[in-house]
């Protein structure tokens, strides 16, 4: 991997034989209240024909009333509302189930849609934006589709922080025949307009915001490292790890501060855009077969694995010290190694505060029926081969059977 330096460091930047792309399409409105604009903000982009995904966890919040009630006086010409209703991460048998609420003779009745809620429910936005303007089945879409009809225009209104959905154009849906996590992954799903407001979020209960935060985490940190990083991703990520690193450390003392809160939105959406163009690794890839087979969040599922991928990377030489400088600035004196070692350590002691588990025991996962991840591992290379250092397939398994407590195989088994 190319080391990058990053802009702060006293070696300064390398860029004699550097190349690289970076995406960033949508619109940012950030801070307390912005969310009761969002009607006038509609209105002037414009869009006539409103449809909106409302998350039923902040439906009946007054907040959310008076959000609502702003969208409503702008004298919209169509105001669809559906109610997510899936106690589950989405599928594609639910995209096609809704999809008929938002059209009409065969066509969209919308020109937009908005997901107002967590992760899942922005992506179900995606989904449905994208099924709006092509015909077919939500299956017939599944992984990186080409050649559609440009998706609806999206707005993302999180109401859960760390996701990072309101920035890229992944959406996750789960094939429940096939038991596979896929997407529809199109960069016509960039979301058009994002609204992160902290009123949104502050009412979210705690390990809600533990398990989505822990996914910022995993995003800033794994994109950080990945092997396709460049300079302007490294410095979102280090940015957005520093923002959620210590909004989470705040969290479980002050759940319903404001100023935490809007640090981790922030961070969270930092750490997205790093993600999406730098991409992920196997903490993020594991976490697909546990949340399949064992029903595990997204993001709690990722952080589970984290400590013991920043102890493998540290382990084999990769540099986590300038995130350690974002955290611990009073101790940039320290030699590298050193840094290293306590970044590992501050990681693990972070997941360990917030209740992460440190094996998948705690989820079901055992002996008899670890296989139902191994099995999914094989498919996993790819990502695998995004860690920073060598992280192989056997490695992943290796790293499922102990935290299982199945007997480890054999090097190269």
């Amino acid at each position: 991997m190319k080391e990058w330096i990053l802009m702060g460091d006293d070696r300064g930047i390398q860029l004699e034989s550097c190349e690289f792309e970076f995406r960033l399409r949508t619109h940012l409105h950030f801070g307390a209240g912005k969310a009761l604009q969002l009607g006038r903000i509609l209105k002037e982009v414009p869009y006539r024909r409103i449809g909106i995904i409302l998350d039923p966890g902040v439906a009946g919040q007054p907040y959310m009333q008076q959000v609502l009630e702003g969208i409503r006086k702008e004298a919209f010409e169509d105001i669809r509302v559906w109610t997510y209703d899936l106690k589950e991460e989405p599928d594609y048998d639910a995209l096609d189930r809704v999809k008929p609420e938002f059209m009409t003779g065969g066509r969209s009745a919308v020109d937009c849609f908005i997901g107002i809620g967590g992760g899942s429910v922005i992506d179900f936005a995606k989904g449905l934006a994208t099924l709006a303007v092509n015909p077919g089945p939500a299956l017939s879409f599944r992984g990186f589709p080409a050649g559609l009809t440009p998706s609806l225009p999206i707005v993302a209104v999180p109401t859960t922080a760390g996701t990072g959905s309101e920035v890229t154009y992944n959406a996750v849906f789960i094939d429940r025949a096939g038991k596979r996590k896929l997407g529809i992954n199109t960069e016509h799903n960039f979301p058009a307009l994002a609204v992160l407001d902290p009123l949104l979020v502050v009412s979210s209960p705690e390990r809600v915001t533990i398990s989505t935060g822990i996914d910022g985490l995993v995003h800033a940190i794994e994109s950080y490292g990945c092997r396709r990083s460049n300079p302007l991703t490294m410095v979102f990520a280090r940015e957005g790890f520093a923002h959620v690193y210590s909004a989470l450390e705040r969290i479980p003392d002050a759940p319903h501060d404001t100023g935490v809160r809007a640090h981790l939105q922030l961070g969270a959406y930092l750490a997205g855009i790093s993600l999406m163009n730098a991409g992920s690794g196997p903490a993020g890839a594991l976490s697909y077969p546990l949340g399949v087979h064992f029903g595990v969040a997204h993001g709690l599922a990722g952080g589970v694995f984290l400590p013991p991928l920043v102890a493998h990377n540290v382990e084999r030489g990769f540099d986590y010290s300038a995130l350690h400088d974002a955290i611990a600035p009073g101790d940039r004196h320290l030699p590298q190694e050193e840094k290293n070692r306590s970044f590992a350590w501050k990681i693990q002691e972070l997941c360990q505060k917030l209740g992460i588990p440190d094996n998948l025991r705690v989820f079901g996962v055992n002996p008899g029926n670890v296989h139902l991840i191994l099995a999914d591992i094989d498919s996993l290379g790819p990502a695998f081969a995004q860690n920073p250092v060598d992280f192989s397939v056997d490695d992943g398994k290796r790293l499922v059977m102990r935290m299982s407590g199945s007997p480890e195989p054999s090097q190269g088994a």
